[in-house]
């Protein structure tokens, strides 16, 4: 069988290329940063690390063996390494996909209960617990296609990688059936949980300007900023991997659709591991600060410098965050907050 090298093939590899080469150096910072610096390392920045440390298995190791594949139209490997990375390409999908769910649930519990249960739930060591939690949970969801319950790993002639076997009819049930209806309803969780938060934060502070008095569930700015930052991390995952989610339904061989339509959306699915450092870098202090140290060699996140003179105290900077979601801007008062818990592991 003779495999001719198609002008959607070459687009294919270039944006896997570009996406390969950001996301292994993006992903490999954002980890870095996350052992050398203390600041880094929070509560809150451990769900993240989980998700760096998928991204970069996909971009330095599935998305390479994905461009040898469409080069060549063959096996990288043999049949026991094909099914070994067509484990790794799914769980660290799921992986995504459960550290979004992580993320929203920890901002979800930080903003609308109390900070109690946000103590009682979240911490240095509980926050690994949640992590092991996802891993385990992957595992048992692909277990059916790794023992050949439902499904079987192995190489995929239709989009020529390792992923899912063609030989086995079920392992497009699996897929569909399995992995993506997981997908939508995580969406749907985590699309929950940000509602949530969103009636809450608008509720509490229409309420102070309306006068309405204090209210033990008022939400800090802080925690609110963080959260917005963080449903951009979900919002990028969701554009960029709701394409090929969507094209897996209509047309999973790729028969009447043009195969650039399903090579574009197979390689933003991809683009999503390296667009989640830029967006780390764009909207979380701690990384920009952790990154600017890296790069001059410093063993410390030097402050910022303040500008403020002596003996002066410099009047406090309200930062609106809730206009552009019609919440009318009012000073939220602040509460102590758990967001600082450093993991020392």
């Amino acid at each position: 069988m003779v495999y001719e090298f198609q002008w959607e093939d070459g687009l294919l590899v270039g944006l896997l290329g570009i996406s390969s080469m950001v996301g292994t150096i993006g992903n490999a910072a954002v980890i870095l940063a996350f052992c050398l610096f203390k600041k880094v390392r929070s509560t809150n920045n451990a769900f993240i690390l989980n998700t760096s440390i998928w991204d970069l298995v996909t971009s330095a190791v599935i998305i390479p063996l994905i461009i040898s594949s469409t080069m060549t139209g063959l096996p990288n490997c043999g049949e026991a390494c094909c099914a070994f990375i067509g484990f790794l390409n799914l769980f660290s999908l799921l992986q995504s996909m459960l550290s979004c769910a992580l993320i929203a649930f920890n901002r979800y519990v930080h903003v609308v209960l109390s900070l109690a249960t946000y103590k009682r739930l979240f911490g240095p060591v509980k926050a690994f617990l949640w992590v092991v939690g996802s891993w385990l949970t992957g595992t048992l969801i692909m277990f059916p296609a790794v023992t050949g319950i439902y499904g079987s790993l192995g190489w995929d002639a239709h989009v020529q990688m390792c992923q899912l076997s063609h030989e086995d009819p079920a392992s497009v049930l699996f897929f569909q059936n399995v992995v993506l209806s997981l997908y939508w309803v995580v969406a749907f969780a985590i699309s929950a949980f940000y509602a949530r938060i969103y009636l809450h934060v608008r509720k509490s502070t229409m309420a102070i300007g309306q006068h309405l008095g204090h209210s033990p569930q008022q939400v800090s700015l802080q925690a609110v900023k963080r959260t917005k930052h963080m449903f951009y991390i979900f919002f990028a995952f969701l554009t960029l991997t709701c394409p090929v989610v969507v094209v897996n339904y209509a047309d999973f061989f790729a028969t009447f659709l043009p195969k650039a339509v399903f090579f574009i959306s197979f390689a933003m699915f991809y683009c999503n591991t390296a667009v989640n450092p830029i967006i780390y870098t764009w909207t979380l202090k701690e990384f920009r600060q952790g990154f600017k140290s890296m790069v001059h060699c410093r063993r410390h996140i030097v402050p910022t410098p303040q500008a403020a003179q002596p003996g002066v105290q410099r009047p406090v900077r309200v930062i609106n965050v809730l206009s552009r979601s019609g919440v009318p801007n009012h000073v939220v008062p602040s509460e102590p907050s758990s967001d600082t818990s450093v993991l020392n592991t």
